[in-house]
């Protein structure tokens, strides 16, 4: 039994969150074997208290910022870029992808005249630009009009925000292109999602199915 196998899915699940590995994926597999000796519901509660724990502890000041990300909360360092801003308002406002380059997280946030609230918190899987070139992260917290999508990912190539990835119980994925994430489209509408594919995308995904199939059957567990 490896070391990760002996630890409690609380402590698992604390290490997702918090970002306390340099391999995730390697986490997640262990997690997946304990989900055939405890039961998804097992996993499913470890992972609703230690979001709720991670949301009251260090996460609670990154709720809500002025004008956006500032400081990582894991490395607190500004090392960050922005992967761009979808559902544009006319004055500049939108859901703003930021991305810590230090711990490879994404904070999406919602700006409206310089208030930025939380949206989505993504933590990134695999190496950076792994899959076929391009980088994609898990969805660990989302707002609750995108609950019943879940499990998402965000899908990332060269700095630019591709669009988001869902996943159904066949692992069989359905994509929001960063184009059709427009002014006046509900965040949670499901009419802009396809299953059309692009084929360097479905490259990608094939990729990432292959080395994070541990990590999409539990995502899709805990839903």
């Amino acid at each position: 039994m490896s070391g990760l196998e002996e630890k409690p899915l609380d402590k698992l699940a604390d290490i997702i969150y918090g970002v306390r590995a340099q391999n995730l994926l390697d986490v997640w597999s262990a997690i997946r074997k304990k989900m055939d000796d405890e039961g998804f519901q097992a996993v499913k509660d470890a992972f609703e208290t230690s979001k709720k724990r991670f949301l009251e502890g260090p996460f609670e000041d990154h709720l809500e910022v002025r004008w956006g990300m500032d400081l990582c909360p894991h490395c607190n360092d500004s090392n960050k870029e922005t992967n761009g801003i979808a559902y544009p308002q006319p004055n500049g406002d939108g859901l703003e992808f930021n991305q810590c380059l230090n711990c490879r997280i994404g904070l999406l946030y919602t700006i409206r005249s310089a208030k930025a609230t939380l949206d989505t918190y993504a933590i990134g899987l695999g190496d950076a630009g792994q899959f076929n070139g391009m980088t994609i992260f898990w969805d660990a917290i989302v707002p609750d009009e995108m609950d019943d999508l879940f499990p998402l990912y965000e899908v990332h190539e060269a700095g630019k925000w591709l669009g988001t990835l869902s996943f159904n119980d066949q692992m069989e994925p359905s994509f929001l292109p960063f184009e059709e994430m427009k002014d006046g489209v509900a965040r949670g509408a499901k009419e802009p999602w396809t299953t059309d594919i692009p084929e360097g995308l479905q490259a990608a995904i094939d990729d990432f199915k292959k080395v994070a199939k541990d990590q999409i059957e539990v995502a899709l567990a805990i839903r």
